[in-house]
């Protein structure tokens, strides 16, 4: 009952983190796109590069805006999207504990 309770839980919270980082990668991507003057496309390439740590350096902010976006950007787009990561492996991790539980429920019910 407790491991029901707690997939339901990180089920409604991915429902409701993934449109904040979603909303998140796209503020990234308009700030890039207006202020570095980048393209739609690199301007979500440079985001998610960024946001996933890989940051391969083909795009690099030129302006001091920019660059102190970045910087802010950085901080707070990695923890949350560790965050988000975090939770959903919580969540499938809870939901193999659950399908397992079930299927030696099922097991146990078969042989008696």
């Amino acid at each position: 009952m407790y491991q029901t309770m707690k997939l339901k839980t990180t089920s409604r919270l991915i429902r409701r983190l993934l449109p904040i980082l979603g909303v998140y990668i796209a503020l990234g991507m308009v700030f890039y796109h207006v202020v570095e003057k980048w393209g739609w496309f690199d301007s979500l390439y440079f985001t998610v590069i960024t946001l996933a740590t890989v940051g391969y350096g083909d795009f690099t902010p030129q302006t001091v805006l920019g660059k102190a976006f970045t910087m802010f950007y950085i901080f707070i787009g990695i923890g949350l999207f560790v965050f988000v990561t975090n939770i959903f492996l919580r969540h499938q991790a809870l939901r193999r504990v659950e399908a397992n539980k079930n299927r030696d429920q099922q097991r146990q019910e078969k042989t008696g």
